[in-house]
């Protein structure tokens, strides 16, 4: 829920339809709430090629009962192909976006009009609002507040976002922050000894 929150707001600070403006980067998380553990993300070629890898324990107690899950995952996107892993059952998917090269058009024509007006759409909507300027790690982020979930957003990179969603309290801190690094192509490739399923998504 707040990764769909968060990329709401940070629209209006892509260029050329790129998921970043930064062209590589590496950042880390320490998750805490009720899902619990670290995320770690590598990025290249502004997040054509990515590397996201998601360890947690989640603990959601529902009418008194409580639910625990473990998850250890690794996704891989190189344009319009990804592949991901589940490195507990060695398991995954894989497949193309079918829309991944029309929204890219779609972003690459859009007006600076455009997508300010984009933005304000989707955070009136949402009932969102930006609440200003804050520093973290040393970086000035725009904050936002959207459906309960508060963001610190820096060149459309969520550095700190805080949550409760229905209930569920789910916060990302980033603890290590790399701008334009050099990124190994082996990051990049998909992991082996995975028995992966072809499917095909449209978005």
């Amino acid at each position: 829920m707040i990764l769909l929150v968060t990329s709401f707001v940070i629209t209006n600070a892509q260029e050329k339809g790129d998921r970043y403006v930064i062209k590589s980067g590496h950042i880390e998380y320490q998750l805490t709430g009720n899902i619990k553990g670290t995320k770690t993300i590598w990025w290249d070629d502004y997040g054509n090629k990515s590397r996201e890898e998601i360890n947690t324990v989640s603990e959601i107690k529902i009418f008194g009962m409580t639910s625990k899950e473990e998850t250890h995952t690794i996704s891989i996107t190189i344009g319009n192909l990804y592949w991901t892993a589940n490195m507990k059952d060695k398991t995954g998917t894989k497949g193309k976006s079918e829309l991944y090269d029309e929204s890219k058009e779609i972003a690459e024509n859009m007006t600076e009009a455009e997508a300010k007006q984009l933005e304000k759409d989707l955070m009136d909507n949402l009932n969102g609002e930006k609440l200003g300027n804050e520093q973290f790690m040393g970086r000035t982020c725009e904050v936002y507040s959207i459906m309960g979930v508060k963001s610190w957003i820096y060149k459309a990179v969520p550095l700190k976002t805080e949550g409760k969603v229905l209930g569920v309290e789910s916060n990302e801190v980033a603890t290590t922050f790399e701008e334009n690094v050099s990124v190994p192509e082996s990051k990049f490739k998909p992991i082996a000894g995975i028995e992966y399923q072809e499917i095909n998504v449209e978005f």
